[in-house]
């Protein structure tokens, strides 16, 4: 609704997909993938719900993207064939988690990469949640969520994800099993979360300034080349 901020974009992110049916060593062949991604889609559609009734100064594009445990295929497809031209594109706030451990946090894995730390931080807050960083850089996460599609391009993006504050059995008792239902996700924590994304798309979408790379990232370089800064 601003005449000029009209003309950025954000693209809000989630996959829809997980690994399916297979069998294995229990008797349920059926992966349901509550937390890897039906968290990530809800707040995708929590956000859209929203923004259809609150028009935020910058465009939003809700993308749901498939193939993402085939290799990032959905937003690979995306970011080299972008509806809306990529340098037009200011912002990508995905959602995408292995699970959760920590009900008091919500996990950046791309904290302190972008100018967007703030308002990420702002919007986790207002519902009690604390914003944390990559709690397993061996894990190199950051290059396995779609986000880093639109990284590559030069598009300042990061993955807003459950807390999780190690990779431990706790996370491992869920991610990629068909015990990853609906019934064992604690609901007034997954809540709070989707307030949080919410809220934090709202704070990007309606901020002054466009959220940038941080001076020395890695993908600072592909920025200014798409920007032409």
């Amino acid at each position: 609704n601003d005449a000029v901020l009209k003309n950025e974009w954000i693209i809000v992110s989630a996959h829809y997909d997980h690994v399916g049916v297979k069998k294995n060593a229990s008797n349920d062949s059926i992966f349901n993938g509550a937390r890897d991604n039906a968290i990530g889609t809800v707040a995708l559609l929590q956000t859209a719900k929203f923004f259809g009734t609150n028009k935020p100064k910058r465009s939003i594009l809700f993308l749901a993207v498939t193939a993402e445990e085939k290799g990032l295929l959905g937003s690979e497809w995306y970011a080299n064939h972008p509806l809306i031209p990529l340098k037009q594109t200011v912002f990508n706030l995905n959602c995408d988690g292995a699970g959760y451990n920590d009900t008091t946090i919500v996990t950046l894995i791309d904290l302190n990469r972008t100018t967007a730390d703030q308002l990420l931080i702002e919007g986790c807050s207002a519902f009690g949640l604390t914003l944390k960083g990559d709690p397993a850089p061996e894990q190199n996460l950051y290059e396995r969520s779609d986000n880093v599609n639109f990284a590559v391009k030069g598009v300042p993006a990061v993955d807003m994800a459950p807390g999780v504050k190690a990779f431990d059995q706790n996370l491992f008792k869920y991610y990629h099993q068909p015990a990853d239902e609906v019934g064992s996700l604690n609901m007034r924590y997954i809540e709070k979360f989707h307030q949080s994304f919410v809220y934090s798309a709202y704070l990007i979408a309606n901020a002054k300034d466009r959220p940038t790379w941080k001076q020395g990232d890695k993908f600072e370089e592909a920025g200014k080349k798409l920007y032409g800064k």
